[in-house]
């Protein structure tokens, strides 16, 4: 990332009238963005660890007439694979795994994956995994619940490479499901007690678990789509998304995030460098891509399932934190108000000729 490029007038905390100015745009943008689209959701932003915007519009549960607050608990789907990078991570810095190793080293139905592939490229979406979202592959084996995920592995080892690992990059979610399970073999303990014992507690993520079918949460937000023009539910989904797509939590729960980057909590400092180190084959870190955005240093990831678009976007030489957790998933607002926060909170500081594209496809 390049140095000293925060651009932010710190001095927005003093001065109230200009925060609520800011803030008074922002709020007539999404209020009228809402009646456009049939958006329903949280948004946040932070500085310096103060929350200076929030509202919540929509409905946690339109059936049963329920409101969104800060309580209130989002699937995180694809935002999951940072939390699940730490956990994996705590075990380099134990000493207990290599990531230049290959993932069969520490789960055997990853053995008959091309042996140049390594935790480390999978780590960065760099490995050339076949991924599991394929045609004929779903076809055959549409059952991706967790009891059916190292059959999955197994079968999917015969399935052509997408490239030389190490020579591309392919944001697919193959490469966050094994790490899930080569935690549990580890550790020796499941994946959800692990990150709750490992990540989340010591976070302070307190409302944040590891979902599977059957769990029970108290305020779990409903997720939506458009069906024929009409609002309708949609259940979640965990099918193959063990490790990279199966943590639900807060608002609070996101921030945490934020708080263990910048602090560089949980993970040793040389450990951090590499997570926030970013491959030149896909601008992609360990679990987060980190490349400019307008100009500036940005931390982020995003996730995306029918019902749900999440996104953490940190910009870290600022301190400037951006949060959305939206139960909708008909739209992709999360890329429209990203770009209208720049241009109200950071527009006219440098030339913007051209939108800044928010990773569309990145989900």
């Amino acid at each position: 990332m390049k140095e000293n490029i925060g651009r932010y007038d710190m001095g927005i905390l003093d001065d109230m009238k200009k925060t609520a100015d800011k803030n008074d745009a922002l709020d007539a943008f999404i209020t009228n963005y809402c009646i456009d689209h049939p958006l329903s959701g949280s948004v946040r932003i932070t500085l310096n660890d103060k929350i200076i915007y929030q509202k919540f519009c929509g409905k946690a549960d339109y059936e049963n007439d329920i409101e969104l607050d800060e309580n209130s608990v989002f699937s995180f789907y694809s935002l999951s694979k940072p939390f699940c990078a730490i956990g994996l991570l705590k075990l380099l810095d134990k000493g207990l795994v290599d990531i230049d190793d290959h993932p069969g080293e520490y789960l055997p139905e990853m053995r008959g994956f091309d042996k140049r592939v390594t935790i480390r490229q999978m780590l960065c979406h760099t490995s050339g995994l076949p991924d599991f979202e394929t045609e004929d592959f779903m076809v055959k084996h549409p059952d991706g619940s967790y009891n059916k995920l190292k059959e999955a592995l197994l079968q999917l080892s015969h399935y052509p490479m997408l490239f030389e690992p190490g020579t591309a990059g392919e944001y697919e979610n193959i490469n966050f499901l094994p790490l899930a399970l080569i935690i549990e073999n580890v550790s020796g303990i499941s994946y959800s007690e692990y990150m709750e014992k490992e990540v989340f507690a010591p976070l302070g993520m307190s409302t944040a678990r590891v979902d599977f079918p059957g769990l029970i949460v108290p305020e779990r937000v409903k997720g939506y789509e458009l069906v024929n023009g009409v609002r309708t539910h949609v259940d979640r989904c965990t099918d193959y998304l063990f490790g990279a797509g199966d943590i639900i939590g807060t608002l609070d729960d996101v921030y945490c995030l934020n708080k263990a980057i910048k602090n560089k909590t949980l993970l040793k400092p040389e450990t951090w460098k590499q997570v926030l180190t970013p491959s030149p084959l896909n601008n992609m870190g360990f679990g987060c891509l980190v490349a400019e955005w307008h100009g500036m240093n940005r931390i982020m990831h995003n996730g995306g399932h029918p019902g749900f678009r999440t996104l953490h976007i940190q910009l870290p030489d600022d301190d400037f934190d951006i949060i959305f957790l939206f139960n909708t998933g008909n739209n992709d607002a999360r890329y429209d108000i990203s770009e209208k926060i720049y241009d109200i909170y950071y527009g006219g500081m440098i030339p913007d000729t051209v939108k800044a594209e928010m990773d569309k496809g990145y989900i």
